[in-house]
């Protein structure tokens, strides 16, 4: 199913019950999903031009230590899987964003895969995923107001100063990102 992925331990299904939910659908089950091969399996969803997020949980805690269930997406041919997040032990929900590369287009169909990994692996792919929707607006509205005051005589004299400035809040709002995407909602 996922190309280029070490074998996962060879552990039966009914070991791990896990579910997903596409917002205003039903809740598909464990039962659900095709088992591809040990400790992989997928489900396919229609009408995927209404999911922006897909909810991935446990309803019992994996069996394997040191593992987690990567989840990926993937649209026609059902070739090329896009790592969406995972969830553990630790963190036993979560919501993915779905988000289809420019160079795809937009599928009609979608197949989502949940793979049993070790948590080292997870970690190496949730490091490499792109940078969040909030970091990326924060950088354009940054440089829009850098923009901005570039026209006022006083950046023509402390500039540097101020560039300085702004580095080290971009680096605070960047971090602040990664701890919790949502710091700014949660704030009184």
């Amino acid at each position: 199913m996922l190309p280029g992925q070490p074998a996962a331990p060879v552990v039966p299904q009914t070991m791990h019950s896990f579910g997903c939910v596409v917002p205003g659908r039903p809740p598909m089950y464990s039962d659900a999903f095709a088992q591809i091969e040990a400790g992989k399996w997928s489900c396919d969803i229609q009408n995927v031009e209404q999911i922006r997020d897909v909810v991935v949980f446990l309803t019992q805690p994996l069996q394997v230590a040191g593992a987690g269930l990567s989840c990926y997406i993937t649209g026609p041919p059902f070739e090329r899987y896009h790592f969406l997040g995972a969830v553990d032990n630790d963190v036993p929900s979560a919501v993915f964003r779905v988000r289809w590369p420019k160079e795809e287009g937009a599928p009609t169909a979608a197949r989502l895969g949940l793979s049993l990994e070790p948590m080292e692996q997870i970690a190496v792919q949730k490091a490499s995923l792109p940078g969040t929707e909030l970091v990326d607006f924060g950088k354009q509205v940054a440089k829009d107001l850098w923009n901005y005051l570039a026209s006022f005589e006083v950046m023509h004299q402390h500039g540097q100063f101020l560039l300085n400035l702004f580095d080290k809040w971009m680096q605070r709002f960047e971090e602040r990102c990664k701890r919790d995407p949502f710091w700014w909602v949660n704030r009184e």
